[in-house]
């Protein structure tokens, strides 16, 4: 299994939400994998902080021969003794697992300014002047940058008479920032926090319009029935004629989600592209497991995926590990939930111009926990 794979039943076993199934796929793969398994669940320091000295090696053996004796049984009482050993290591491991997926956020995060990487493989920030004009290798304009969007100029190529292949360029967005770009075709782009885009300065005159996204981004595309557009994630395509859709793909979460907001899409796995699409239509969303690759449709409330194209923070009765997330992305900040209690909590809530100090004060009306907020770090721990 790949590690993502890893990681989502790890997290789901701390919180006694694994499958008997899950359980055994993670035991099989403990005990081919020792050594990666001490690299993501032994934090060294964390466990010597959650216990005492003399007793941090022994507790980090006892961990590894727990998972590594784990069998999958179709019995009742089997089941009960791994979840009941799970809850004797769920305070120290979900330390653990709560650092490791935070210290990638880290990384992530450590770009401040919004970049633009150009066809040519240099990058530039696009923020140090009001606007900017993006020159192409052909030294003619192709975009201007006006505050906080880029618009491209509206042209085509003919694939016909192109000797070259499409120059692509590529935004990059960080933590606590947010932008737009306007494509050749007139397609909008709106960039969450955390994300990224990689798109063809101009599109060919016909064929597909291709673009690549990480992270999270609203699309209000220009309809072309002789040029379908298409988003690609990595796991899954989302093809379309004309129409407004949000799509979530950030590496820390569980899913992959695409919300319709208008018109109508597709949507199916990137490598399995004969496969039958699921259509999609207006208040649905699909999403995508990175676990089990399965496509899963419901009816949503579309609001809630997508108030944040206009700067609100919209939680509709969902957990605080979730909403810890956002609020990561959406302030540049670090949050490190120490009470397992206080991430299963489900909270609703609307927020536009507070700050993250005003907005766990307001979940702390709800919910009774401490915060710490030292230089951009915040650390959740249980009411004394």
């Amino acid at each position: 299994m790949k590690n993502k794979e890893i990681e989502v039943i790890i997290r789901k076993f701390l919180v006694n939400a694994a499958t008997q199934e899950e359980i055994g796929l993670l035991s099989k793969w403990v005990k081919d994998n020792r050594s990666a398994f001490r690299q993501q669940v032994e934090f060294q320091y964390l466990i010597t902080a959650a216990v005492e000295k003399e007793k941090s090696e022994q507790l980090k053996k006892d961990l590894v021969e727990t998972f590594g004796r784990l069998k999958i049984r179709n019995t009742r009482k089997r089941r009960l003794q791994i979840v009941g050993y799970a809850a004797i290591f769920i305070g120290v491991m979900a330390l653990c697992i709560s650092y490791y997926f935070q210290n990638n956020k880290i990384v992530e995060s450590t770009q401040q300014e919004i970049t633009i990487t150009l066809g040519d493989g240099t990058s530039k920030e696009i923020l140090k002047t009001d606007t900017l004009g993006l020159v192409s290798s052909t030294s003619t304009y192709v975009a201007k940058q006006e505050g906080t969007k880029i618009t491209y100029n509206k042209i085509a190529v003919n694939k016909k008479a192109a000797l070259k292949p499409l120059v692509y360029n590529t935004l990059n967005v960080p933590y606590g920032r947010k932008f737009q770009v306007v494509l050749s075709d007139g397609t909008e782009v709106h960039l969450n926090s955390g994300s990224s885009i990689t798109y063809p300065v101009a599109f060919y005159n016909e064929g597909p319009r291709k673009v690549v996204l990480k992270g999270e981004a609203y699309f209000i595309v220009k309809s072309d029935s002789l040029r379908p557009f298409s988003v690609s994630i990595g796991s899954i395509e989302t093809r379309v004629l004309g129409t407004e859709f949000n799509i979530s793909n950030y590496e820390d979460n569980e899913h992959a989600t695409v919300v319709l907001v208008e018109g109508s899409l597709s949507v199916n796995k990137s490598k399995n592209l004969d496969a039958e699409s699921i259509v999609l239509t207006p208040n649905q969303m699909v999403s995508y497991s990175f676990l089990d690759k399965k496509l899963t449709v419901q009816n949503v409330d579309v609001s809630s995926y997508i108030a944040w194209k206009d700067g609100i923070l919209l939680f509709k009765n969902e957990d605080f590990y979730r909403i810890a997330k956002k609020l990561e992305r959406h302030y540049n900040i670090e949050i490190d939930i120490q009470d397992v209690e206080v991430s299963k909590e489900r909270y609703t809530g609307r927020f536009r111009t507070e700050t993250i100090d005003e907005v766990l004060q307001a979940f702390q009306r709800i919910k009774e926990f401490q915060y710490s907020n030292n230089n951009d770090k915040i650390s959740i721990n249980p009411k004394n």
